[in-house]
């Protein structure tokens, strides 16, 4: 739970940095303070000041002088090459519980700027991830951390940098726009696919084999042989019974149910069941899928796997099994 501190300052910075794809640092997004090596040096010479003044030394009092001026300089050179730089996020992919999050971004800045603030750099990190880089001009790939399943939207990240003497400290923190899906980790298993029957039942079925419409030949007849494969044109000519030869093909299709997988170890099942669905698409077989209360009907291709692997990474034990309660409680009550 966030303290009520916390609640504040992230309801600020979404009023005064708004979500974006895209940020263009500036005034308005740009916060700047002395790093503690500036505070270091700012007591020093506070401290060397008063020393003067009571003294009356000249000497100390042109070098704090000095000093105070190097800092004036500083914390103009510290915000004017903070703000040439711009930053755009690319939208994160989804990626699986075993895997970091990878963060893509594209660091650029104003043509114009000058060949001394060409020296400088911007580090990226979080007070949420366990993440500290320097960034490199163009694009940038940065692995964030591994989460668990479901669906989420990274934290605010903030970018730094201490250009040019490390005596002030430049950041602002960003929004990383768009969610995305952290799928379970695939577990190898044997696959368990039942075929829809007429009557609404299910039954175990691994593959089904299915004739295409391509003719490869004619050969001569078999007992086993369907009578609607039989060449009449031939027959009729007086060559015989010959049967049409088509391409064959092992197709694979039916339902794949969550509950066949289910062990008492949930996160373990759901792994078999994501393993499943990506050796069903890569071998684009036409399966439907069923997992809690929801049900999605048989399709194929990268959508369909989409939708499954998204349906997968949402599951919640718990909640289905008040749906399955409820609806075992309500057919009760009907008998």
């Amino acid at each position: 739970m966030k303290s009520w501190t916390q609640s504040r300052i992230d309801k600020w910075l979404d009023k005064r940095i708004p979500s974006n794809n895209s940020y263009q640092m500036d005034v308005n997004n740009t916060f700047i303070l002395p790093t503690r090596f500036g505070w270091a040096v700012t007591g020093l010479m506070t401290c060397l000041f008063i020393l003067g003044t009571n003294y009356q030394n000249n000497v100390i009092l042109m070098f704090c002088y000095f000093v105070f001026a190097l800092l004036l300089l500083a914390l103009f050179h510290s915000y004017t090459n903070f703000v040439q730089y711009n930053i755009s996020f690319r939208p994160i992919d989804n990626c699986f519980a075993n895997q970091h999050v990878q963060l893509s971004l594209q660091l650029s800045h104003k043509p114009n700027r000058s060949s001394l603030h060409s020296l400088s750099n911007i580090a990226i990190y979080s007070n949420h991830y366990p993440l500290y880089e320097y960034l490199e001009n163009g694009s940038n790939t940065i692995a964030v951390c591994s989460l668990a399943r479901g669906r989420h939207q990274l934290n605010r990240i903030s970018i730094e940098s201490i250009f040019p003497f490390g005596l002030f400290r430049c950041w602002s923190h960003l929004t990383v726009p768009g969610q995305f899906f952290v799928f379970p980790s695939p577990v190898p298993c044997r696959l368990k696919l039942r075929q829809q029957q007429s009557q609404g039942k299910t039954g175990h079925q691994t593959s089904v084999l299915v004739t295409s419409e391509d003719l490869q030949g004619i050969r001569d007849y078999r007992d086993s042989d369907p009578i609607h494969h039989v060449s009449w044109k031939h027959f009729a000519k007086g060559q015989g019974l010959l049967s049409k030869d088509f391409s064959e093909r092992s197709a694979i299709s039916g339902w794949l149910h969550f509950i066949d997988y289910f062990t008492e170890n949930v996160e373990h099942a759901l792994g078999e069941i994501t393993f499943q669905i990506l050796e069903l698409s890569n071998q684009d077989a036409n399966f439907g899928f069923s997992i809690g209360n929801q049900q999605i009907m048989p399709g194929s291709g990268m959508q369909h796997q989409q939708r499954c692997l998204e349906a997968v990474a949402l599951y919640r034990h718990k909640q289905a099994l008040q749906s399955i309660n409820k609806f075992d409680s309500a057919k009760t009550g009907d008998q």
